[in-house]
């Protein structure tokens, strides 16, 4: 199980390493924006939809990476003075009572979309530029089931950690 735990870290850290790139793309982009708007007044009607996507790609890869190194929000007023025990109880009933349904139905949605949009060939109408929107949904898609997979790496570690009251690793 170790060196399945290992491959599913690794994807979510990797990735989640390399999206620095991807914020200095979004950057540069938002600058050009700026400076084509209200420095040379020439806007232009495609840098939106790139920022718009760009950090759309930013936001959803990144979850996996988050929920690894566990930057999600949590109320630790409470959770930092349970046992370990304790919190590995939490945690899992937690992952079946809302990440499982919530995530689950964002999957469900983001497959059923994305089949949509490849079908009718949609377009966005956001801008006069109508750029196709099937893949922005499909890296909506695979974040989702990133961090789908990263959050079952997750619970088996927080199921380990109420069975045998101690950390995984």
């Amino acid at each position: 199980m170790r060196s399945v735990l290992k491959v599913i870290d690794s994807i979510n850290d990797f990735l989640g390493q390399k999206l620095q790139y991807v914020v200095l793309f979004l950057i540069l982009v938002v600058v050009a924006e700026v400076v084509m708007r209200y420095v040379l007044n020439r806007p232009t009607i495609q840098l939106p939809v790139i920022q718009t996507w760009t950090g759309t790609t930013l936001y959803v890869l990144a979850f996996g990476y988050v929920l690894l190194h566990k930057g999600h929000v949590r109320v630790d007023v409470l959770y930092a003075r349970f046992s370990e025990r304790l919190k590995g109880i939490v945690d899992s009933v937690l992952f079946f009572v809302f990440f499982l349904p919530s995530v689950g139905v964002l999957i469900y949605t983001g497959i059923n979309w994305v089949e949509y949009a490849i079908r009718i060939g949609e377009r966005s109408s956001i801008t006069f530029w109508y750029p196709p929107t099937a893949p922005i949904r499909i890296i909506v898609v695979v974040g989702l089931v990133l961090f789908f997979v990263q959050g079952l790496a997750t619970l088996y570690r927080d199921l380990y950690q109420a069975i045998r009251g101690k950390a995984y690793d």
